[in-house]
């Protein structure tokens, strides 16, 4: 088993792993947090989608969803839930299905369909999902949201975390051996030091300071939702 890492979708949509693989999906700040923190509290489902005009579209086709999302970090006018994991308490998305679009993390999502397997990870359930990607035969690929494009702080640490945790299972590549390299790093201080990073302080800057310390808790969540078909759920729920 190799285990990779991806610190962008660029990066896989130009080097695409060959053969059978699991991919996980990292978006900390914030998608995939609040994914995993929407089924802990009885989401249904969560379709999810590139633009603002597909979320629209598919209201229509499913008018007791809720719209969700984000551009610039901030909630979509017109829209039921921004992306901040403190929107998706039980009684906002209990038996619900939901509609999202994100800058990175839905994009990053499209962008590993294709894959055998894909996976749905973050700080808050890292200890579950290792549990599961442990169990595969298959190569693992750690795909990162970034922002735009770019390397995020967050997610290379979590990716990391990730490698660490796998490290026993399979060989790490360079970048998994980079990612682990981070995280050793920043393990002592990881709030305060990821506090510091480009997107944090943006968070901060407009209001979401809490979101940043949730989303870097570890372990809290024994969910791993998975992507299928076009649509995101908790197979432990069904």
């Amino acid at each position: 088993m190799t285990i990779d890492v991806y610190f962008t979708p660029q990066d896989y949509i130009a080097r695409p792993p060959s053969g059978e693989c699991a991919v996980a999906v990292l978006d900390i700040f914030r998608a995939t947090t609040s994914m995993v923190t929407a089924f802990a509290n009885g989401s249904r489902r969560i379709i999810p989608v590139k633009t603002v005009e597909e979320a629209l579209a598919l209201k229509k086709r499913h008018p007791g969803g809720l719209l969700a999302g984000e551009r610039q970090a901030r909630p979509i006018a017109g829209f039921d839930l921004g992306n901040s994991p403190f929107e998706y308490n039980r009684s906002a998305v209990d038996g619900k299905t939901i509609i999202m679009t994100t800058t990175n993390g839905t994009t990053a999502l499209k962008t590993a369909e294709q894959a055998t397997k894909v996976y749905i990870g973050a700080f808050v359930n890292a200890a579950a999902l290792c549990r599961i990607l442990s169990s595969l035969s298959s190569d693992i690929v750690i795909l990162c949201a970034g922002t735009r494009g770019q390397l995020t702080i967050e997610d290379a640490l979590c990716a990391g975390l990730l490698a660490d945790r796998l490290a026993g299972r399979g060989d790490l590549s360079d970048a998994a051996v980079a990612a682990l390299a981070i995280y050793n790093d920043y393990r002592t201080d990881l709030v305060r030091r990821t506090s510091l990073g480009t997107h944090a302080r943006y968070l901060a800057a407009i209001g979401y300071g809490a979101d940043i310390d949730y989303c870097l808790r570890q372990d809290l969540f024994d969910i791993v939702p998975v992507f299928q078909n076009g649509e995101v759920t908790d197979p432990a729920a069904t």
